[in-house]
């Protein structure tokens, strides 16, 4: 039985140490990663850790949008790990121990179905609010898009070395495929292709 720590941010700029040290101070046997949005469930990190678990396993995490930031996947995920016999703790969510297991299970399922429906809200609440302000600004004739993060102006550190890096690359041919150097820059294809679009 062991205990394993899933940790994750939503970009390759953020940075895991806080919830790192948790994963120490839990003395976790196994620690799984990603730099990842939450608005899916196919990252890397989260894909190892559900290949990894077995019945009698115990899963942490920091807070439950940690796991993901959509309601269902979060019911989803959650139920996988009872359907394997894992056991999930969330740090942020208050653990019940009154001695009877199934009124605890029944405190903590609901307390992860209100948690997650709030970080859907919220996300979706972050969304209209974007939607709003471009709106607005349109109006206002200021729109100038969203910023690219893979671009030789970047904002973005992390993207502009990214994009500078395919660019030396793809110029000097050192690459076997596109897929590679996708793989090679952990970014999807469709990013690839949209940075390759502005290279020609």
């Amino acid at each position: 039985m062991a205990l394993i720590f899933y940790a994750r941010v939503s970009s390759q700029g953020q940075n895991l140490d806080r919830q790192l040290v948790r994963s120490k101070e839990v003395k976790a046997d196994k620690v799984f990663t990603d730099k990842f949005s939450g608005k899916t469930t196919n990252r890397p990190g989260l894909k190892e850790l559900l290949s990894f678990i077995r019945e009698g396993d115990t899963v942490e995490v920091v807070s439950l949008d940690r796991l993901s930031r959509n309601y269902q996947d979060i019911q989803h995920l959650v139920q996988r790990f009872k359907d394997i016999g894992v056991k999930l703790v969330v740090d942020d969510l208050p653990q019940t121990h009154t001695g009877n297991g199934l009124v605890d299970e029944f405190m903590l399922n609901m307390m992860i179905n209100l948690m997650g429906f709030v970080a859907q809200n919220e996300r979706e609440k972050i969304k209209e609010r974007q939607r709003q302000g471009i709106e607005q600004a349109k109006k206002r004739g200021v729109y100038k898009g969203r910023a690219k993060k893979y671009a030789a102006d970047s904002s973005d550190r992390e993207g502009k070395l990214v994009f500078e890096g395919i660019k030396r690359d793809y110029l000097a041919g050192n690459y076997k495929s596109k897929a590679q150097l996708a793989r090679k820059y952990d970014i999807s294809r469709q990013q690839l292709y949209r940075i390759l679009k502005s290279i020609k």
